[in-house]
């Protein structure tokens, strides 16, 4: 990602030192190869954030689907080295939780997670949980 904001960095001030030394391109051009530039880095960075929330938002429906509890606050650490012809994944998760009117940090270790498509299948786990 940050090679190809660099890219069309150095390609966007090649493009203006052309046009301040031919000529060539007239001020609409050039306004509208900035824009068009800004809003495809703009695009990138949403759908990278998109992508990077797509495992926290599914753990954390998960969770309440199953448990009936919502998750406050997640956070999540790759266990295993991804295996690019593998869609099954290993995450530690800890978060926060509201039961009884207590505040609880859980501990799930070693939740398998499969990627189907656009979609994430998590495996039975148990977790650890103590008063914040």
């Amino acid at each position: 990602m940050q090679i190809l904001i660099f890219s069309l960095l150095i390609i966007a001030l090649i493009i203006y030192v052309v046009y301040k030394i031919k000529k060539i391109f007239t001020k609409k051009e050039l306004i509208s190869f900035v824009s068009i530039v800004v809003l495809a880095i703009g695009g990138l960075f949403y759908f990278n954030h998109l992508q990077e929330n797509k495992l926290p938002n599914a753990f954390k429906a998960y969770y309440l689907d199953e448990r009936g509890i919502k998750i406050e606050k997640l956070s999540i650490n790759q266990s295993n080295i991804e295996v690019l012809s593998s869609s099954k994944q290993i995450y530690d998760f800890i978060y926060i939780i509201n039961k009884d009117s207590k505040e609880l940090v859980c501990e799930a270790k070693d939740v398998e997670a499969q990627r189907i498509e656009d979609e994430y299948v998590f495996k039975n786990f148990k977790e650890e949980c103590r008063l914040k």
